[in-house]
């Protein structure tokens, strides 16, 4: 049964490989920017193309765990359900859930190994770049998070591969399932996931800047609100003549959460991966015919 898997999905798992892999090779061998990174902090284009660099990365990345989810797990089942070629196994005496166990097992360890390699591979590249950024801005890509998201498309292209039956429908489905959830995870979870710290900072009366504070660069920045000397808050800082300068209240988490923050958040995406796999594994035996 292994066997059969594997020649079934050797192709998908190869051309995964070359994707995860091929971008891990790309980061060992322009490893200089990433290892540079400690004298271009005192130049300002150097550390312009960092960060332009970093965020570019970040959005070229977004959409992996997503490709996953589409490419992995939609076809897992639907495809064999489709072509109906599921029937070959399960009249060899192999039990649906035997059967769908075989197929999850197999290509989610792949998924999983190759996803853990590329998070380990990009942290280390990103790694000099974290005094000035902090970590919390490769928080996607960063383990266990990046590892487990993956994982999650992947359950969640199997159960609606399982729940479909057709494979276009369920990549689609995928496609659309995984981006609300890490839509809510990234902007109404993640957030909330402690108490947010709140800093104030006066304005200069001059120029109207709070000046720079070193206990903001590594944070993850939630956003900032302006107190006038009677207390109304905005989102922009006016004052007339001779007035206080406003108050600037900074609202963050501070650098010491990231490790918490991504134990919870991967966490959440076990709990899904739990229950979209239990779903196509009741579905499978339950519900299909």
């Amino acid at each position: 049964m292994t066997w059969l898997t594997w020649r079934q999905h050797r192709l998908g798992l190869a051309g995964f490989a070359v994707v995860f892999l091929g971008v891990a090779a790309i980061y060992l061998f322009s490893g200089s920017l990433g290892a540079d990174a400690s004298t271009v902090y005192t130049a300002a284009h150097g550390f312009s193309r960092l960060v332009k660099f970093s965020e570019d990365v970040s959005s070229i990345l977004l959409p992996l765990p997503l490709l996953v989810g589409m490419f992995a797990g939609a076809p897992l089942v639907s495809r064999e359900l489709e072509q109906h070629t599921f029937r070959y196994a399960w009249t060899q005496g192999v039990s649906r859930s035997h059967w769908l166990c075989g197929k999850v097992l197999l290509v989610g360890a792949a998924v999983l190994v190759l996803s853990t390699i590329f998070s380990l591979v990009h942290m280390s590249w990103f790694r000099p770049m974290v005094p000035e950024m902090g970590w919390f801005r490769f928080f996607n890509q960063s383990i266990p998070v990046f590892p487990m998201s993956c994982l999650f498309t992947f359950a969640l292209g199997v159960a609606a591969g399982t729940l479909l039956k057709r494979t276009v429908p369920a990549m689609a489905a995928t496609l659309l399932g995984g981006a609300a959830v890490f839509v809510v995870m990234a902007r109404l979870l993640r957030p909330n996931y402690m108490e947010p710290m709140t800093l104030a900072r006066p304005l200069d009366p001059v120029d109207g800047q709070s000046g720079s504070d070193d206990v903001l660069n590594d944070v993850y920045y939630l956003g900032a609100v302006f107190r006038d000397s009677s207390g109304r808050a905005g989102d922009s800082a006016v004052w007339g003549e001779g007035e206080p300068a406003p108050v600037s209240i900074v609202t963050y988490h501070p650098a010491d959460r990231f490790w918490s923050f991504q134990f919870i958040e991967a966490g959440i995406y076990l709990a899904l991966t739990t229950a979209c796999l239990a779903l196509a594994f009741y579905w499978l035996r339950r519900k299909f015919s």
